[in-house]
């Protein structure tokens, strides 16, 4: 990116604010992972690495002590791993 690209994405980011920036940069993310994980020449280790990641997550006490945090981080994960 060039430095004007830089200011027209900053300008655009004060326009949106700042959960629509984060939801904008999180989709994007999600994007990469989810190519990554689709191009990966093993993509079954891949998901058993990742499911036991996940299993840790939920249940760490961040997410045990609340129940929708769980829920939007498995739609998440199910989002991740879905052909689209």
């Amino acid at each position: 990116m060039t430095h004007e690209d830089h200011l027209l994405a900053a300008e655009a980011a004060g326009r949106l604010g700042d959960i629509d920036v984060l939801g904008t940069q999180i989709s994007g993310i999600c994007s990469m992972l989810h190519a990554l994980y689709m191009a990966h020449p093993a993509p079954d280790q891949v998901r058993r690495q990742f499911d036991r990641l996940l299993k840790n997550l939920l249940d760490s006490a961040y997410v045990m002590d609340e129940p929708d945090r769980a829920i939007v981080l498995q739609a998440t994960a199910s989002a991740l791993l879905t052909n689209r």
